[in-house]
């Protein structure tokens, strides 16, 4: 496969599923924040704040609060144009890829990815803010859940798949990465892991798997290291790694690249590391060691199989 292709349905998939994660966290804290009294607003800010980060949105500075927080940072958020991680950005971004490549994919994904962003194109903040965001934010969400479903049910296995997989589960897991950093080391309480296991799409998975559990520890392990929750980070780099090892039909457990090499040191990593050197090094520091890690792969994947090619 042509790199230029390999690269489009990577970055394609990379969008969509991020569009998908960040609707859910912005549903999330909208949901949260907006019917706080005064009281409330400082925590709500701090919220905002956080998911502005995940948008990219960089510093205090950016956002400066005020009784409009959540709508405006909503806006932010989902219809910024000038920062290329908003949902609308991602969603704008896949859609491009998605065209270049539309050859290799079923006229089915094809189909999704367009309707999309047609979809997006039509929204307006003020008319979605007006009557309520969540409808917009749950169509997004449902639209990236549902592109998986057919890109797994429609395209042959061969590696577009594989790329589109490598882009999935790569994204899967720096974004759980991303969220657990947002947690506030000083505050372990129910709620403020619910809101973390929520914007994870793991509040559900989580309650049925550990029924009755409010050990915050638990909510942790299962973010990180659950073998069968398939946007825990250690579930989303086997997957990282199994796509690779498919792609250059490769045993697993050895490697034959740099990008097969820093997966299988994070998937080995995780296999051994026990719940207690987590818990002390704390969620945020062992989520920003991981979110390196992860970075690492995107970036040997890259040099792997997406090489610039100097101008002659």
């Amino acid at each position: 496969m042509l790199s230029r292709v390999a690269e489009s349905l990577y970055w394609m998939s990379r969008n969509l599923q991020r569009a998908e994660s960040l609707a859910r966290i912005v549903d999330v804290a909208f949901n949260r924040t907006v019917d706080r009294n005064v009281a409330g607003r400082q925590q709500a800010t701090a919220m905002w704040r956080s998911v502005l980060g995940l948008v990219g949105v960089p510093g205090d500075d950016a956002y400066p609060g005020g009784s409009r927080f959540a709508t405006d940072a909503f806006a932010l958020a989902t219809f910024s144009r000038e920062h290329h991680s908003s949902i609308v950005s991602c969603i704008h971004i896949a859609r491009q890829n998605a065209a270049s490549v539309r050859a290799e994919l079923s006229s089915e994904a094809w189909e999704a990815v367009n309707a999309l962003y047609l979809f997006i194109e039509k929204q307006s903040p003020r008319a979605v803010v007006r009557a309520g965001p969540s409808s917009l934010l749950r169509e997004i969400r449902d639209a990236g859940v549902a592109f998986g479903g057919i890109v797994d049910a429609t395209i042959t296995h061969g590696e577009e798949w594989n790329f589109l997989q490598l882009g999935r589960y790569l994204e899967r897991a720096a974004m759980t990465s991303a969220i657990l950093q947002t947690h506030d080391e000083a505050d372990d309480s129910v709620p403020e892991w619910q809101r973390i296991l929520e914007m994870c799409c793991a509040s559900e998975p989580f309650a049925r798997t550990l029924r009755h559990s409010n050990d915050p520890h638990d909510a942790l392990a299962f973010l990180l290291l659950h073998r069968t929750f398939p946007r825990s980070v250690r579930y989303c780099t086997v997957e990282v790694d199994q796509a690779l090892h498919r792609l250059s039909e490769t045993q697993p457990g050895t490697f034959s690249n740099e990008a097969e090499l820093v997966t299988g040191r994070l998937a080995a990593m995780l296999d051994f590391v026990r719940l207690a050197e987590i818990v002390d090094d704390g969620a945020v520091g062992f989520s920003r060691r991981l979110a390196g890690r992860l970075a690492e792969i995107g970036t040997s994947v890259e040099a792997t199989y997406f090489p610039l090619v100097p101008a002659a």
